[in-house]
């Protein structure tokens, strides 16, 4: 709950690009229908992937969420509803470096320093993108930032038509991430940015420290992360959730 204490919304600037450059946005428009109940989550193959490409809007989504508290008036003691949906084999959890015994201590240090605690808030799951999308069946997601290089392989099995369903129910908005270096291609849907301030950097810097891997040079702090924002039906399309599967 640190960041409630050094963060504004001040911190941030948000930017839709278009053919004629960037403009100027609200977090309403980047956010819309934003509720302090929305249950976010971030799909992270790797248990660095999310912190490296998701934090400056998961830090931005925090800090609206504490806003809210805020207007209320008087102490509060709480935690936004963010998930951090992490790839794992076994008994071991998916890093840059190979796979690391879930028993390993500090392990999830990085992801609560962006205030993604406690630890019912860090969630496994099959790296793969039937699984990813299962876990946000089950945890009942608002709002998903989806990595671009995760998509469905021939050999995964069609969810049942039911999640497919409720999931259309349930979300509100994708967030598509770029997070690899080789070129994926853009999805079809509004491209947008966030910029912080250097408030943002210092607790994006001091979670990337609390990484038990070592940060490559590639993913020196910068203070711009975009995302394209996909809407529910195209995404749940992309992923196979028509509607075609038997329950």
């Amino acid at each position: 709950m640190h960041t409630s204490t050094r963060l504004a919304s001040s911190d941030m600037q948000w930017f839709r690009h278009s053919p004629t450059g960037a403009q100027a946005i609200t977090f309403a428009d980047f956010c819309p229908d934003y509720h302090e109940l929305d249950r976010v989550g971030v799909v992270s193959p790797t248990l660095e992937a999310g912190v490296y490409h998701t934090s400056h809007a998961l830090l931005a989504l925090t800090t609206a969420f504490y806003d809210c508290l805020r207007l209320r008036g008087g102490d509060f003691f709480d935690y936004p509803q963010h998930f951090a949906l992490v790839g794992s084999e076994g008994d071991a959890i998916c890093t840059t470096s190979g796979l690391l015994p879930l028993t390993t201590p500090r392990v999830w240090d990085a992801w609560s320093w962006l205030d993604v605690w406690p630890a019912n808030k860090w969630v496994t799951a099959p790296v793969t993108a039937t699984g990813m999308v299962q876990r946000l069946f089950d945890y009942q997601i608002n709002r998903c930032f989806w990595p671009r290089s995760l998509q469905p392989q021939e050999h995964e099995a069609p969810l049942p038509v039911y999640v497919g369903k409720m999931l259309r129910t349930r979300l509100k908005m994708i967030y598509s991430f770029d997070d690899t270096k080789v070129m994926q291609p853009i999805p079809a849907g509004d491209q947008v940015t966030v910029r912080i301030a250097p408030a943002v950097s210092h607790i994006v810097q001091e979670s990337f420290e609390r990484l038990p891997t070592v940060v490559p040079a590639t993913h020196a702090l910068c203070t711009d992360q975009s995302y394209t924002r996909i809407s529910v039906d195209d995404f749940l399309e992309s992923m196979g959730c028509n509607g075609r599967s038997a329950r």
